[in-house]
């Protein structure tokens, strides 16, 4: 399956006007609006959609203190599996599968990110082609020397998010090596996992949603274009996907609200400090 994000994304209005409109809620009233009664909001899923949904969390429960929004990073998987059931809203790093379409889920993007690949901060290597990249994670390029135009020799040490992750499953596909990672490649759970252990190994190459690096680890440009903001926007930075959450078929009133906030102009601010968002 190849990302299409454009084609994501002109679902986006008609899916933008379910949650503004607002949805019928099972055993509710079928216009049921939020009301000021205590709520819990449980959102779970993608590890990389979680540091934003953490800061939009923040913001709403600022502006309504009667909701409580419980954020679980679980992995995309997860949330989409449990969208609606165990979660009111689950959150995806990657495009759902044709089975997953149909389990009547109602999905929206919320931004798009790129994945910054990333080496230790003292790596003097500063840029890599897709095709290095490429070679890196399936073991034809096993030595920085091979990369790094003598700047650096040592093994390559890789590392990789865990079967099932969303950020892997786009990274594999957008840098083209869908199921065929490096045997003994070391494998981590979580963001803050990969960035732990590149920071602490000057042979390491990681990759991490854009939107998490920060100044323990460096980003390097893929085909001589910088990881950034701007560059996703452009679509100049190729390795980008987007960030989407979801529902079942008929969310609970708040969890509707909590939505249409995000989508609003105060989510909007939050998004677009860190992260690209998408076309209206």
């Amino acid at each position: 399956m190849k990302i299409k994000i454009i084609a994501v994304l002109m679902g986006v209005l008609v899916l933008t006007g379910a949650f503004a409109g607002g949805n019928k809620d099972t055993g509710s009233s079928a216009s049921a609006a939020p009301s000021t009664a205590p709520y819990t909001i449980e959102v779970g899923g993608s590890t990389s959609v979680t540091p934003l949904m953490e800061q939009l969390a923040a913001e709403y429960q600022k502006a309504k203190p009667h909701i409580k929004v419980n954020i679980n990073g679980t992995g995309s998987g997860d949330g989409i599996k449990n969208a609606g059931s165990l979660y009111q809203i689950g959150m995806s790093s990657r495009e759902l599968t044709p089975a997953e379409q149909g389990t009547g889920l109602k999905e929206i993007i919320i931004a798009i990110d790129g994945i910054a690949v990333i080496v230790n901060k003292d790596n003097p290597a500063g840029d890599l082609t897709i095709e290095q990249i490429r070679n890196i994670y399936t073991g034809t390029i096993t030595d920085w020397s091979q990369v790094s135009g003598g700047a650096k020799r040592g093994k390559i040490a890789v590392i990789s998010r865990e079967e099932g992750s969303g950020t892997r499953g786009a990274f594999e596909e957008l840098v083209g090596f869908q199921g065929k990672l490096l045997a003994g490649a070391n494998e981590f759970t979580s963001t803050g996992a990969i960035k732990a252990a590149i920071a602490q190994n000057a042979d390491a190459i990681g990759y991490i949603s854009l939107g998490s690096v920060d100044e323990t680890i460096k980003a390097i440009a893929v085909g001589g274009v910088a990881a950034t903001g701007g560059n996703v926007a452009n679509m100049s930075y190729k390795i980008a996907r987007p960030f989407i959450v979801l529902t079942g078929s008929s969310p609970h009133p708040e969890s509707s609200a909590f939505i249409a906030w995000i989508l609003g102009t105060a989510g909007a601010d939050i998004v677009k400090k860190s992260y690209v968002l998408p076309p209206k």
